[in-house]
């Protein structure tokens, strides 16, 4: 049989110990990834498709990487899975990095099954030890396995590939006219700077920084490094097959995190135990009370953060301290892989984001009661986001407010809500985000993604998840809305309704169905200590707990139910279940929603879907990313919860209220750089108010609205929504 040949290159890192109990404490790692941060950080100084290094290619390459078409394809895979899955001869340019704890011998068996010489890079026994592992090396290796794949793939494929890996040549050498100091702060950016070529990037270790200095070096070569990259994005430019291929987020913000319980951890009250406990709590002060970019230790702290080698006589890092410092360097080159496969900037957030956290639980916690009132309720989001905003350097937001395609989130903090040109920043720029815990799940997010290409057809059934009982007084509220707004998607969409009330009726209906888009309509809970939970009428359910049951899991998921991501809660929350689980994007959300307002907002989401979106091809001459659709819809939330307002006031009437929203609405569409700004002279203009005073009703609008109480997790950015003509052929790199 003449089977394809993949052009793509693809790595594979064994990970022995993919239980999560057995993961790190701090963050929630598999303990072998800690030990194979070199092997990540490898992949990134190689090509990602045999067509790379072609002359052809080569003038291609970073334009491709910038659509998000050909990414770094890196996998930790166990053992196991390993042994029962031989790599198809489709997919003969797959490499095995073996780390020093991996012995080759354990996978004889497996590298005799296959059909071609899998390439395999180890300390000894492999096809290259790491010194020889070259791109000139793999070249030969590469027309090695072309050899050996005569009579087994398509013959028209193979001499493509051949020809292809025969007229390899590295990309030439570039200066960028300046160096950095070497810090895991920077990394990220200098990983994608040399993957587009640039070298000779870094003079030496970051060592010239005092305690009395702040953040202001790093924060310095973060911009600087960040600018090349946008510098060199906009000498590329846009190309015509962008328009398919719809760039992903030009700009990262990526903050690592502890899990917060680790700060409540504790060891038993025992004579035994009395000076390792007060160096756990001392560990656990240090870890807290950062908030830079490095450990601050001084007196009494360093000397309980370092333990000290009998033998050797000399300090060292606490054990706990020593896997943090882990945790950093391979969290970075995780960051540095995505940003090199993107060609994005990547702004490495101090350590103070983290501890905004407080401010957040007291913002959580005033919106949850009841007890409160219109100015209250500002003056409480008002100052969670001054903590936020003051946590960010001054420098970065100006590197935000410039983001041409969207900001990803890669941090457990909420900058969701950091203020952005009078806007929390996932109403100014189309935002998404990866949980960076648990650890193995940011592993997962923040890997390769290949696109997955769709059409309006695609949706023309939806899934909706009924959870409520039947005397539930909120379950018609979705039925209004859906009633409503299906006369406007008419025959364009088929809402499949599906009952749920047991976890197998919900596992059931989820592998029935084809379709990419699922909505749960039900209640929501996050206790305290818990992990997140779906109410199936009576029934609640743990979404992480069904990872081996769920086999088709959507791409898209939406929560219209409360605390599904909640923002003063554990990491183990709904949403990111579903991620877990496989889905693509899941639109979930940090606080109780309104019932009636999230029955209307996902019932204006599927009009959106079946109206705007073919609408949208024709008017911006291309195609689109689920990440702009719903950040679109957040923003058409904001401009309604805002033209309420001004109408619950008395403000305005009924007809101004329908005028402004038809300006709005273009405004927002028509892809303006400051829509609220121009909705706010509109308001001015009908109302005759001064803009000031609107403006503080914006704030207002916004502080009440369910817009800030939406995330979206995951990589929307590779759900791309193709107009009906461009569907065929597109996904090829090049």
């Amino acid at each position: 049989m003449d089977y394809p040949l993949s052009p793509t290159i693809q790595f594979i890192i064994p990970v022995e110990d993919g239980d999560p109990y057995e993961a790190t404490i701090t963050q929630g790692f598999a303990r072998s990834l800690l030990q194979n941060t070199g092997l990540v950080r490898l992949t990134a100084f190689f090509p990602s498709n045999i067509l790379d290094l072609t002359p052809e290619g080569k003038e291609l390459f970073l334009a491709v990487r910038m659509g998000g078409n050909n990414p770094i394809r890196w996998h930790p895979q166990s053992p196991r899975a390993l042994n029962s899955f031989v790599t198809p001869p489709a997919f003969a340019f797959t490499i095995l990095l073996l780390g020093q704890q991996h012995r080759i011998d354990d996978y004889a068996d497996w590298l005799a099954k296959h059909q071609f010489p899998l390439t395999v890079v180890a300390e000894r026994g492999g096809t290259f030890t790491y010194e020889e592992f070259t791109i000139e090396a793999l070249q030969q290796h590469f027309l090695k396995i072309c050899d050996a794949l005569v009579g087994i793939v398509s013959e028209e494929a193979l001499q493509t590939a051949k020809d292809a890996i025969s007229k390899w040549e590295p990309l030439e050498p570039r200066s960028l006219g300046y160096q950095v100091k070497g810090h895991n702060s920077v990394t990220p950016n200098l990983m994608a700077l040399s993957a587009a070529g640039y070298d000779d990037l870094v003079s030496g270790p970051f060592d010239a920084i005092g305690p009395k200095d702040g953040i202001g070096a790093y924060v310095d070569q973060i911009v600087r490094t960040a600018q090349s990259i946008r510098e060199e994005r906009d000498h590329i430019g846009m190309r015509e097959a962008h328009k398919q291929h719809r760039c992903p987020p030009d700009l990262n913000l990526f903050a690592p995190s502890i899990y917060p319980h680790f700060f409540e951890l504790s060891l038993p009250a025992d004579e035994a135990f009395k000076d390792e406990r007060r160096r756990l709590k001392m560990v656990q002060r240090v870890l807290a009370g950062q908030s830079g970019y490095k450990f601050e230790l001084k007196g009494a702290k360093q000397k309980a953060f370092l333990d000290f080698d009998v033998e050797s006589k000399t300090p060292r890092l606490h054990p706990l301290a020593q896997q943090r410092a882990e945790e950093l360097a391979f969290g970075t080159e995780c960051m540095g892989t995505l940003a090199a496969s993107e060609l994005s900037a990547v702004l490495r957030l101090p350590n103070e984001v983290n501890r905004t956290a407080g401010q957040v639980r007291q913002f959580a916690s005033h919106y949850r009661s009841e007890n409160t009132s219109e100015r209250k309720h500002l003056t409480a989001f008002r100052q969670v986001q001054k903590r936020i905003s003051e946590s960010v350097p001054d420098e970065f937001v100006s590197l935000i407010e410039e983001a041409e395609f969207g900001v990803r989130v890669v941090a457990d903090a909420h900058l969701e809500w950091l203020e952005v040109n009078g806007l929390p920043l996932s109403l100014a720029k189309d935002t998404s985000r990866i949980p960076v815990t648990p650890g193995n799940l940011f592993v997962d997010q923040i890997g390769s993604k290949e696109p997955l290409h769709l059409v309006p057809e695609t949706f023309s059934e939806i899934l909706l998840l009924s959870a409520l009982r039947r005397d539930d007084p909120i379950k018609p509220l979705f039925d209004v809305a859906f009633e409503v707004f299906g006369r406007e998607w008419g025959d364009k969409l088929t809402v499949k309704n599906v009952e749920v009330s047991s976890e197998v009726e919900f596992v059931d209906a989820i592998n029935d169905f084809r379709g990419a888009l699922v909505i749960f309509d039900g209640h929501g809970s996050h206790s305290r200590d818990k992990p997140g939970m779906l109410h199936l009428m009576d029934t609640p359910i743990d979404v992480w707990q069904m990872r081996e049951r769920i086999k088709r899991p959507p791409p898209i998921v939406v929560l219209s139910a409360c605390d599904t991501h909640a923002a003063d809660r554990n990491h183990a929350t709904a949403g990111a279940g579903f991620l877990a689980l496989g889905s693509r994007a899941v639109l979930s959300s940090v606080f109780p929603l309104r019932a009636d307002q999230a029955a209307t907002f996902t019932a204006r989401l599927l009009y959106r879907v079946s109206d705007f979106v073919p609408a949208a091809f024709q008017t911006y001459g291309r195609s689109l990313t689920w990440l702009e659709i719903v950040s679109g819809m957040l923003r058409m939330q904001l401009l309604t919860d805002f033209l309420r307002l001004l109408q619950k006031k008395g403000m305005i009437d009924e007809a101004k209220y329908r005028s402004i929203h038809e300006f709005g609405n273009m405004a927002i569409n028509a892809l303006s750089d400051s829509p609220f700004k121009r909705i706010i002279e509109r308001a001015s203009e009908e109302t005759g108010m001064e803009t000031k005073e609107l403006s503080r009703l914006l704030e207002i609008a916004i502080a009440h609205s369910s817009a800030i109480s939406y995330l979206h997790l995951g990589r929307p950015e590779t759900i791309i929504i193709h107009p009906n003509e461009n569907a065929n052929g597109v996904g090829n790199s090049h």
